[in-house]
């Protein structure tokens, strides 16, 4: 093959290496777009879901207290029917006992509310990190591609001017005697 006929070739073969690269690092930055996307939308799910057990809690919390205020008037409705004084003795403690445990029921429920609003407030603060690793991947993977693809460039282009088009080294008609001058120093 003549040296007319590699240096297509070689060009051919350099600008494939480039648009290999550029394909590579536009299919990588896709798919961390992609990826960082995903984590961003997870992240407004999550923060959602924390709001939205704020106000579950909120309703299951006013919910209990309106169950404990039916419960201790049924109890007082209860003593007062049956001819105990509902306001003293040990009628008054069966309903201060019944009020304080409502109570600490409804606390409970704000607690538990509280704790599932901040863990999903924080698993959408790591999706929000997430995202931002995707993003920053993303560019470095792109910029690897490139990089790579300039380096086979520049190891082609680089092998054509050691070696000439038709392979030969500087000034030497034949490869042999060039690689014997590499061998010896000279």
């Amino acid at each position: 093959m003549g040296p007319a006929a590699v240096v297509p070739l070689l060009i051919g073969s350099m600008v494939t290496s480039m648009a290999g690269a550029g394909m590579s690092a536009y299919s990588q930055m896709q798919s961390a777009d992609y990826n960082a996307q995903v984590a961003k939308n997870n992240q407004i799910i999550a923060n959602q879901n924390a709001s939205i057990a704020l106000q579950q809690g909120q309703q299951q919390e006013e919910n209990k207290r309106i169950q404990t205020g039916e419960m201790l008037g049924a109890i007082t409705s209860g003593e007062a029917a049956s001819g105990v004084n509902p306001n003293e003795g040990s009628a008054l403690n069966v309903r201060s006992s019944a009020a304080e445990t409502g109570e600490i029921d409804a606390e409970t429920i704000r607690f538990n509310a509280g704790i599932t609003a901040r863990n999903l407030q924080y698993q959408g603060a790591m999706y929000g990190s997430q995202a931002q690793l995707d993003t920053s991947q993303g560019m470095y993977g792109a910029m690897s591609s490139i990089l790579g693809g300039a380096s086979s460039v520049s190891n082609k282009w680089m092998q054509y001017q050691m070696f000439g088009a038709g392979g030969n080294g500087p000034g030497n008609p034949n490869p042999n005697i060039y690689f014997a001058s590499l061998s010896t120093g000279n």
